[in-house]
């Protein structure tokens, strides 16, 4: 089924895409007061586990009236036929869209969408900015913050937010997303890792300026928008930039209260301040996407003074609390992580369909799935055809390998989206030693939190683990005819595949694209 973006229908606001969800079934409210010490985050996992609609907290303990919180969103559904839905409405797509064609779709939008401009709109109009505080108002513990889980370090009130950063010449204006937690009332610890994030890069540009670096958090915000900080653009490129040509408009944008930066005006919360250049205190441990938490996984990070801090009435904070798969930050990174591999192979001439960081893998394994003319089109054998592969995801100009260790790759006829699928590709068509491709590049090592990394490599986030693993016709059976694949889609003519869809349909079989 081909499926195109409605950008009338993308959510504007956060607020507008949580009560679309809720008309849905897909997101429920949560009256009763419920504790921001284990409870909250309990509740969110088992939603995330077992694909129940999304939370959404009204009264949380010690937070005053009206400040709620509630999962970011894009969670798997457990409604019959639309797993992907949350992440369809949030995309102005069908809620039965199925995740590759979603994928296509969002990947023509923003390459024939335009940049525009942003709107400055005025402080007294911004809704961002009904409520300010600063100086000794400023209590970041008031907000319905989770303690998520047993051996969480902190209260992480950065889960689903974006960090907003500007290089000192003012060239390059980067949003990320990563964790953030807090301190006390007015001060926190971030993630700003050097050299694989940006933020961090930007970080050390500030440092050899001498100066603290200026910063903005911006929690609550179209989710549309918002992801776009989990996306492996290239380095000097706004998010703004892509955000803005995904909607094909300009986005409300206002100015900071103590600098020069710019949040979307319907932001539900801001907090804005410095980054020291000097000041350090532990962060961690805290249980992150790959679905672990190591005690020793902590150090030191440095310190977010907080300055202001600025809201919506009755706020809402989105809430991503990572662990194992599938949950929200999964999906979030996979999905737009993927869009951009494959706009990178493909920018490089590599004859890729499409390719996907697997939810279901924790975003360990990148699928990347090939034309079968591969070899006609590229004049490589499978060995030079897979280093091609591994020179442009792992190259350092690209961004998009930095956390990803292990890849996949298969033919036309496996769906990255499907993990039957994969396992069978993987289990049959993958020649354990000749099939499988190791390589060591500088600076790339997966994400640092594998459980099979070894301590010195998990301490130090080094490691030399980096593979394919080819699916793909070996050297020796080029040229032969493949063999035939024992599926309905693929082992029948496609006038009875007609026939028996439409009586099944008829007979009252559900007539679904996958189990």
């Amino acid at each position: 089924m081909t499926v195109k973006i409605d950008r009338s229908a993308i959510p504007r606001t956060y607020r507008e895409y949580l009560d679309r969800l809720k008309s849905m079934g897909e997101m429920r409210e949560i009256d009763d007061e419920v504790d921001w010490n284990y409870e909250s985050g309990a509740i969110l996992r088992r939603a995330y586990e077992a694909c129940l609609p999304g939370p959404i907290f009204n009264k949380t303990k010690d937070s005053p009236e009206g400040f709620r919180a509630a999962c970011f969103g894009m969670a798997k559904s457990g409604t019959p036929g639309q797993t992907w839905c949350r992440l369809a409405v949030m995309l102005g797509m069908p809620p039965d869209s199925g995740l590759m064609n979603m994928l296509a779709a969002y990947r023509e939008a923003v390459k024939t969408g335009k940049r525009h401009d942003p709107v400055i709109v005025d402080a007294a109009d911004a809704p961002c900015k009904e409520n300010k505080w600063f100086g000794e108002d400023i209590d970041l513990n008031k907000f319905p913050t989770p303690l998520g889980r047993l051996g969480d370090s902190a209260r992480y009130i950065n889960q689903a937010g974006i960090n907003i950063c500007r290089t000192p010449d003012g060239k390059w204006t980067n949003w990320s997303t990563n964790r953030g937690c807090i301190v006390d009332k007015n001060t926190m610890t971030g993630l700003w890792l050097r050299p694989t994030q940006h933020n961090g890069m930007i970080h050390e540009m500030w440092e050899k300026e001498g100066k603290d670096m200026p910063f903005a958090i911006a929690l609550g915000i179209s989710p549309a928008v918002a992801t776009q900080a989990a996306s492996r653009i290239p380095d000097w490129v706004d998010e703004y930039d892509v955000a803005s040509a995904l909607m094909d408009a300009p986005l409300d944008m206002a100015k900071c209260e103590t600098n020069d930066l710019l949040v979307p005006a319907d932001t539900e919360i801001v907090i804005e301040g410095t980054v020291s250049i000097s000041d350090k205190k532990i962060d961690g441990p805290f249980g992150e996407f790959p679905g672990y938490l190591f005690e020793d996984a902590k150090g030191p990070a440095p310190v977010m003074n907080i300055e202001a801090v600025t809201f919506r009435n009755d706020p809402i904070l989105p809430l991503a609390l990572p662990g194992a798969p599938t949950d929200t930050t999964h999906i979030c990174m996979g999905f737009f992580g993927g869009a951009d591999i494959t706009d990178a192979l493909q920018d490089a001439g590599i004859p890729v369909i499409d390719a996907l960081m697997t939810f279901e893998s924790a975003l360990h394994w990148t699928v990347v799935r090939v034309h079968s003319d591969w070899h006609k089109r590229t004049g490589l054998n499978t060995d030079d055809f897979i280093k091609k592969i591994a020179e442009v995801f792992w190259d350092k100009n690209t961004h998009v390998g930095h956390t990803v260790a292990k890849i996949i790759v298969v033919g036309e006829d496996i769906d990255p989206s499907r993990p039957d699928l994969i396992s069978w590709a993987f289990a049959t068509r993958n020649h354990a030693r000749d099939g499988t491709y190791f390589f060591d590049y500088e600076g790339f090592f997966g994400t640092g939190l594998e459980a099979y990394m070894k301590v010195n490599e998990h301490l130090t986030h080094t490691s030399s683990g980096l593979c394919i693993y080819s699916c793909l016709t070996s050297k020796e059976r080029m040229g032969f005819n493949r063999p035939l694949i024992m599926r309905f889609e693929e082992n029948y003519p496609p006038i009875l595949q007609e026939k028996v869809l439409a009586n099944l349909d008829r007979w009252g079989f559900t007539n679904g694209s996958q189990c």
